[in-house]
């Protein structure tokens, strides 16, 4: 009966939670053409995790880049992490419709309905100034 118990409640804690880890780099505090933005994220692969990433300025808000994490083959007995990342270099289109001045780029990793229950998503947020070349 052990040998069931043990890994039915880490499969439990893997169903609730969900997301393992979020990281968000940028480059510096000052975002500019060229600068590299990364997003490193980590799932208990129980279901697939989508991570975003976003910039932020006033009322204006865009997604930057998409990924989906996908869970286990087995998920509910396959205790394995799934990992993905996203590197994104800042180009002039990208700011194009931005103005000179404080910003948020956002990465945002949410986990799907699991037990009549969608987890909060896991959010880390970066104040940058946007400057414009």
């Amino acid at each position: 009966m052990v040998t069931y118990v043990v890994p039915g409640l880490f499969s439990s804690y893997r169903a609730w939670v969900q997301v393992k880890s979020l990281e968000l780099v940028t480059a510096g505090p000052v975002l500019r053409t060229g600068d590299t933005i990364r997003v490193q994220a980590a799932s208990w692969a129980r279901t697939h995790v989508e991570v975003d990433l976003l910039l932020v300025q006033g009322a204006r808000v865009d997604t930057l880049a998409v990924r989906v994490i996908p869970g286990n083959h087995n998920a509910s007995i396959d205790p394995r992490i799934r990992r993905d990342s996203i590197t994104l270099v800042v180009t002039p289109n990208l700011l194009a419709g931005y103005n000179r001045g404080p910003a948020i780029v956002k990465a945002t990793a949410t986990g799907r309905p699991q037990w009549l229950r969608t987890p909060p998503p896991l959010v880390r947020e970066k104040a940058v100034q946007l400057e414009k070349t």
